[in-house]
């Protein structure tokens, strides 16, 4: 689930979604993902954990890059690559931010909301 959880980030980054929730109910409706786990993003942050998630991606990325550096058969890929949006809300989290967001709403959201509101300046 790992790399799928990554594109959720990526989708949220990019702006193609507002938020988590969204791209929980696309995944749940759209793809067939397992709705008792609640979607990729919720799954990601109440179940397996966001420093988690970061830590395998960065493991699963230098294994991918390794493949691809020694082997020619191998084309690079990148969805290994944690998004910039997961390493921010780990940071966030191990700064204790999540204490700091109100019940029920999911940090992921917290920092984007935060990212948006420091790009336009308020």
């Amino acid at each position: 689930f790992f790399p799928l959880i990554n594109e959720g980030f990526r989708i949220l980054e990019e702006g193609f979604a507002q938020r988590s929730s969204d791209v929980d109910i696309v995944y749940i409706f759209g793809y067939g993902f397992p709705p008792a786990k609640g979607g990729p993003m919720f799954f990601a942050e109440n179940y397996v954990g966001l420093p988690k998630v970061l830590e395998r991606l960065k493991v699963y990325a230098a294994e991918a890059k390794e493949r691809y550096t020694t082997n020619k058969h191998y084309l690079p890929v990148d969805y290994f690559e944690p998004s910039q949006l997961l390493i921010d809300c780990v940071q966030a989290e191990q700064a204790g931010m999540k204490a700091q967001v109100p019940a029920g709403v999911p940090l992921v959201d917290a920092v984007l909301d935060f990212k948006k509101q420091a790009e336009r300046g308020c």
